[in-house]
């Protein structure tokens, strides 16, 4: 079918962005390969990019309360839109520790939108999907007898009802409760239909160049607004379809951080060409910002690290620059349950490195910090 590109669009104009935008991701991305500090930085993407989906929502959350509410350590009721902005975390961490491509295929979307399989779907006659279902049997199995015969076996039991949900997660995934009243979603919105349509188009796209391919696919998600109940999930789709084409082997790209600090604010008055340019230019931008971040924590690893020398082997300190790394923010409270220690011993670990952590919030109580 050719570029799948409108002949109304001038490929000599989108050339050049396109070119600038997808040298800058790639050569990112292999700093990324060998920086020592490439997952503290991937880990750091998941939050900024979650937050960022919800600001391009028209919603605000705060780093801060998103890292502590992801820790189980939240100081105030979460509220709805701090909610989402963790399912947005969830959702980039299973898709990041999946195999490139995973979220576009027909199982993955299955997971990803918390529906069941569609219909008239077979699922691949592998040994180990066709031993599931007796595999599921036999835990059952084993799980009645254990609650028969058991005095106490606790972790035994708990064991078993993680391998069975595990199983059933792999079997058949939950139907997601649906609003039924017409008041919040419509009822005529053919959810199914609009994503066949949309990865009809991605079928046609083979032929663009990676970055471009990810350009138009975005552009006609926005189209078609193939998900009415998770829209912020198109672009973790459009991100992991970077990776399955080989242009982001080593991270998945926080496509909504780019879009958030990029001065283009998408509208359908907007032509096509204009749009495509648009998404090139915050990927540049994304880019670009990304590398500077990630020099930014190599060189904070660096001061850090000078502080752990002549350590006691057993000291928590090297942990406790790798989690001030890895996390955007840390508390007392937050440090003391990811370490396992007193939350006195974390004040005292956290005193000793304050030359180069940044005290933010400027309270007495509730008090967060970062690496500067």
């Amino acid at each position: 079918m050719g570029l799948a590109l409108p002949a109304s669009v001038s490929f000599e104009r989108l050339q050049a962005p396109f070119e600038s935008a997808s040298d800058a991701l790639a050569r990112f991305d292999e700093r990324l390969r060998s920086s020592p500090v490439a997952e503290a930085f991937v880990l750091r993407a998941h939050f900024h990019d979650a937050c960022a989906a919800l600001w391009c929502a028209g919603e605000f959350v705060q780093l801060e309360d998103l890292v502590l509410h992801d820790a189980g350590t939240d100081v105030r009721t979460p509220t709805h839109e701090l909610v989402r902005a963790h399912a947005v975390l969830l959702t980039r961490r299973r898709i990041a520790d999946r195999e490139p491509g995973w979220a576009l295929t027909i199982e993955g979307l299955a997971g990803l939108r918390g529906v069941s399989r569609p219909q008239g779907i077979l699922l691949e006659a592998t040994a180990a999907g066709s031993g599931a279902l007796e595999d599921e049997d036999a835990v059952e199995d084993e799980l009645e007898t254990v609650w028969r015969s058991s005095s106490g076996e606790f972790d035994e039991i708990d064991e078993l009802l993680a391998r069975t949900s595990r199983l059933a997660e792999r079997i058949a995934p939950v139907q997601r409760k649906r609003d039924d009243s017409g008041l919040v979603y419509d009822e005529d919105w053919d959810e199914e239909g609009r994503l066949a349509e949309w990865r009809e188009r991605l079928g046609d796209m083979t032929n663009l160049p990676p970055l471009m391919t990810a350009g138009a696919a975005l552009d006609a998600r926005e189209e078609i607004e193939p998900l009415q109940h998770s829209p912020w999930l198109g672009s973790l789709l459009v991100a992991d379809l970077l990776r399955r084409r080989g242009k982001t082997l080593h991270h998945l790209s926080a496509l909504q951080a780019g879009f958030r600090h990029a001065k283009y604010r998408r509208s359908r008055q907007s032509d096509l060409e204009s749009r495509m340019i648009a998404f090139a230019r915050a990927v540049e931008l994304m880019a670009k910002a990304d590398s500077k971040e990630l020099d930014r924590l190599t060189l904070a690893r660096e001061l850090l690290l000078r502080k752990c020398k002549d350590r006691r082997t057993n000291s928590r300190l090297p942990r406790f620059v790798d989690l001030c790394l890895e996390s955007p923010v840390v508390t007392v409270p937050f440090v003391a349950k990811e370490l396992r220690m007193s939350q006195q011993a974390a004040t005292t670990m956290i005193d000793e490195l304050s030359s180069n952590l940044r005290e933010l919030t400027g309270r007495r109580r509730y008090r967060a910090w970062a690496v500067i």
